[in-house]
């Protein structure tokens, strides 16, 4: 493929689930604390214990599934002669210049009181069979330089067409 130019991570999974679940995991410890001293019976106790066993076991549990949900992330590689697109640690999808597809489209979003929005233009890579794969943003530097391989194989393929 030739010397990497650019390498994109795009849209990223993070949910967030590992700080959110600090808050359940606070509320155990104080509960279970508040249990554990007083005085009560057995079963009281108990459930205590339980409320602080969830204290270490929420934020192990959100902190894995985050884990696992970020490796399927998206990440874009653009080379000289072609990008690869892979998708966490099984999927790639690696492909030169005549093989990709690419659709452009702009979209405008409004919001606000006056409808003020931002336009965008965004360039999607489809395998050659037609699978999406992935978009990206113009404003991108490795949207830019997309743009600017597909243009060139566009421009040479157009030229020995003629000749």
């Amino acid at each position: 493929m030739g010397e990497r130019t650019h390498a994109v991570h795009i849209g990223s999974r993070l949910t967030g689930l590992g700080c959110v679940s600090m808050f359940p995991a606070l509320g155990c410890l104080i509960a279970g604390l508040g249990l554990l001293g007083a005085t009560h019976g057995a079963g009281l106790t108990a459930l205590a214990g339980v409320l602080l066993a969830l204290v270490v076991a929420i934020p192990a549990a959100a902190l894995w599934t985050e884990g696992r949900l970020t490796h399927r992330d998206l990440r874009l590689y653009v080379f000289d002669r072609g990008v690869v697109v892979t998708r966490g640690r099984t999927e790639t999808h690696a492909m030169t210049w005549p093989e990709v597809r690419v659709t452009e489209r702009t979209e405008t979003s409004s919001y606000g009181q006056n409808s003020h929005g931002a336009t965008v233009h965004w360039l999607y890579l489809h395998r050659p069979d037609g699978l999406p794969l992935t978009r990206i943003n113009t404003n991108n530097p490795a949207g830019v330089a997309i743009a600017r391989k597909v243009a060139e194989y566009r421009k040479r393929e157009a030229v020995a067409d003629d000749g």
